[in-house]
């Protein structure tokens, strides 16, 4: 079963909270998230928690499966600007 477009984005969420990033701060790291992404789509976990962490993010490590979630969601997000 295919999540929804909505679902993905409300698990990964979910998912930051349970890391512990405040729920106000969550679109802050989303962007800076995506902008490591989307400049790098082939980029690794370790990366990722690297460039995060140079961006101030010290305390929030990511796991595979929480990275996976987002980058559902940049793919989705990017494949709709392309319609």
């Amino acid at each position: 079963m295919e999540e929804s477009p909505a679902n993905i984005d409300q698990i990964l969420i979910l998912e930051l909270e349970r890391k512990g990033i405040e729920n106000r701060t969550i679109p802050r790291f989303i962007k800076d998230l995506s902008h490591s992404f989307l400049s790098d789509p082939s980029i690794s976990l370790s990366e990722v928690n690297e460039r995060l962490h140079l961006l101030g993010w010290q305390d929030i490590d990511l796991d595979y499966h929480t990275l996976q979630l987002a980058i559902a969601s940049f793919e989705r997000d990017r494949s709709e600007l392309a319609l």
